[in-house]
């Protein structure tokens, strides 16, 4: 896979290591915004991870968020990124598992079984580690990118909220 014409989305749902960094990205991106906020619980609630690959998967909820900062920013570019998440989260559930089960067996993932959050091993609580990864695909980069601001918005907003505008349920 040299060329972005060579990436079709077998190759993207199949890669589990993708979406350990799509997930490494979003709950780095949720925890900046928490940590900000002196909130007490800084890590995301497992249940937010089930929709980040579902959203950075599909092309133009993945454009809207890699250049958005906000929710409603994101959804009046993408207009359909609510129809059908709540389905697709489910049927992604598989890929979420086996990149969850990939970040906790490099310790890369943490476990708060008090709070049902996940975070982030100390070692790969910063960015550094993603930005010195070079991705052969600009699409690697994008998900890398959309996944850390999606953490961001998910995190500034009150669960309902998240629910309501983008038709989830948790």
């Amino acid at each position: 896979m040299n060329s972005d014409s060579d990436l079709n989305l077998f190759d993207i749902l199949q890669n589990n290591a993708l979406g350990a960094v799509a997930l490494h990205s979003f709950i780095l991106g949720y925890t900046r915004v928490k940590i900000g906020k002196k909130d007490k619980i800084v890590e995301p609630s497992i249940d937010f991870l089930f929709y980040v690959l579902p959203i950075v998967y599909g092309e133009s909820s993945l454009n809207s968020f890699k250049s958005s900062y906000e929710l409603y920013t994101a959804i009046t570019k993408d207009k359909s990124l609510s129809l059908g998440l709540q389905e697709r989260a489910e049927k992604m559930k598989k890929q979420t598992l086996d990149s969850l089960n990939l970040g906790f067996s490099k310790k890369l993932f943490t476990l708060n079984i008090e709070e049902y959050t996940i975070g982030l091993d100390k070692n790969y609580n910063n960015s550094s580690i993603l930005k010195s990864m070079k991705f052969s695909n600009s699409f690697y980069n994008d998900v890398y990118k959309a996944s850390y601001r999606l953490g961001n918005i998910f995190a500034k907003k009150d669960t309902k909220m998240l629910q309501l505008k983008l038709n989830i349920r948790f």
